[in-house]
């Protein structure tokens, strides 16, 4: 099986993590919690895309869903109850796929993750976005954020990690992590646990992209065991036009009695690339109907790559766990 834990060995039993989850997409951060053994408790999720609040609600019935953060006003009934904020901020503003605008572009909401933080005052951030959201305008949003952090009495580190590290897919993403002074452990060691995590897992350059057709059984399969950076274009996981990196998007695949055959990666086949359990969007609908593949694309490529946020999250409950040892001491 494709998707498995990054957990190794089992950890100590503790108390469950609550979690608030912003920009929450496809619950990326659920299921790398779940991935790395991770006692968690989602006490809310934030999402206003109408499709991702539609899985959100199929998914986690229990879980409420407060939608646009800039629109929702009540943060402070989560005072003092959040172990750890997780957020995708939005990548539009920053990402080559777009206009680069940063913090001009009205979908940037990094102050408003500010804001939020100030309100909720969580144990610890854990926040993702595209490596350019550290670079556009001179980092202006990166350094809105870090300010922000430092005012709240937190302290912060980033890693920049490659998603091919661990699935097979290149996808260089930022992680930031942010927490209370008073920590025992902070995050550069937590990153420096994780890399170590990864290192003895490696699973997307062993296995790679398994096929989701069915081909017979005499055929054999032609595809990359890396996939490019997956994307939320209208058009699926790539631009018209499938310019150099993207080309390795192409799954070629070799069926008796009709020769190869040039085509995507099926939506299962993108979840495998990120990281996800092939049945993570089963049963999902929108609006009565299921998920249509173009939906699937946007969702997938909007998300997080799993194992690597798996592997930061179990390096982070290890070292609260430890903290919470030496604070009752």
């Amino acid at each position: 099986m494709y998707h498995k834990t990054i957990a190794d060995p089992p950890l100590v039993d503790g108390r469950p993590l609550t979690v608030l989850s912003l920009c929450s997409g496809i619950g990326g951060d659920v299921a790398a919690f779940t991935m790395a053994g991770v006692p968690h408790k989602v006490l809310a999720f934030a999402e206003r895309d109408p499709v991702a609040a539609a899985f959100l609600s199929q998914k986690f019935p229990l879980v409420e869903n407060v939608g646009d953060i800039i629109k929702f006003n009540n943060w402070s009934k989560f005072n003092g109850k959040i172990d750890i904020l997780t957020a995708g901020i939005p990548c539009q503003p920053f990402s080559i796929a777009g206009k680069q605008q940063g913090t001009d572009d009205q979908r940037e909401l990094t102050s408003e993750i500010v804001r939020i933080i100030h309100e909720v005052r969580p144990r610890y951030v854990f926040i993702e976005n595209v490596t350019r959201y550290k670079t556009v305008q001179n980092g202006r949003a990166f350094r809105e954020l870090g300010d922000g952090l430092v005012a709240a009495g937190y302290t912060y580190g980033h890693r920049i990690i490659d998603a091919a590290e661990v699935v097979a897919q290149r996808r260089r993403r930022l992680f930031i992590l942010g927490h209370c002074r008073d920590a025992f452990y902070g995050a550069d060691e937590v990153f420096a646990d994780a890399e170590s995590l990864r290192r003895r897992s490696q699973t997307g350059k062993q296995t790679g992209i398994q096929a989701a057709g069915s081909p017979a059984r005499s055929s054999a399969v032609h595809h990359p065991p890396i996939l490019g950076t997956l994307m939320a274009s209208a058009s699926g996981l790539v631009k018209a036009g499938m310019r150099g990196h993207e080309l390795d998007f192409l799954v070629v695949q070799e069926f008796e009695g009709m020769g190869l055959v040039v085509r995507r990666p099926t939506p299962k086949e993108a979840l495998r690339g990120q990281g996800f359990p092939d049945d993570w969007l089963d049963d999902i609908t929108y609006r009565g109907r299921a998920l249509n593949d173009l939906l699937k694309y946007k969702l997938i490529g909007n998300s997080w790559p799993v194992p690597i946020a798996a592997s930061i999250l179990r390096s982070l409950y290890c070292a609260a766990h430890t903290e919470g040892i030496r604070a009752a001491a």
